[in-house]
């Protein structure tokens, strides 16, 4: 197995306990935090400049990779699109929420701002958050967008598999 197949691997295994995690009703950070997780590893699988090369360490590949995508028309094709322009206009679409999905890590997140692996303090009230405590409104799991955006990434997971 090379680096590209272990990250596409462990992406699927990161979205099954997603699924699980769904399923089993748990606190919505943990989902959210599988989610961020699945992305970044789906985002080094594909994008690994080369299989015999670990990718680099960050945790900013997702909009890359939607950038990417957005000019491959096999993956367009797998996904369904026929048009150009659509599917360019669906993943522009997405960008600012995978934007946002990218920024949950706490290394960009820091104790200052949501994120759900961490707790953080709020610059405003000074009270500590526990991400399990948090409704993260932004990611709403049943917002169009938020929809959209599992969607295209379980099925970059099949397509790739």
């Amino acid at each position: 197995m090379n680096w590209r197949e272990a990250f596409l691997a462990q992406a699927r295994s990161d979205a099954e306990i997603r699924v699980l995690l769904n399923r089993k009703r748990c606190d919505y950070s943990h989902q959210l935090h599988y989610l961020q997780m699945v992305t970044e590893k789906l985002a080094k699988g594909l994008l690994a400049p080369q299989k015999n090369a670990p990718p680099a360490k960050t945790h900013a590949g997702f909009v890359r990779l939607l950038h990417h995508i957005r000019g491959r028309p096999d993956l367009r094709r797998q996904l369904g699109y026929k048009e150009r322009s659509v599917f360019r206009s669906f993943i522009n679409s997405l960008l600012p929420l995978a934007e946002q999905i990218q920024r949950l890590a706490p290394s960009y997140a820091g104790f200052s701002q949501p994120n759900p692996e961490y707790p953080w303090q709020p610059k405003a009230d000074g009270q500590v958050v526990y991400p399990a405590s948090f409704a993260f409104p932004v990611f709403n799991p049943k917002h169009a967008h938020m929809v959209k955006l599992v969607r295209l990434v379980e099925n970059l997971l099949r397509i790739t598999a």
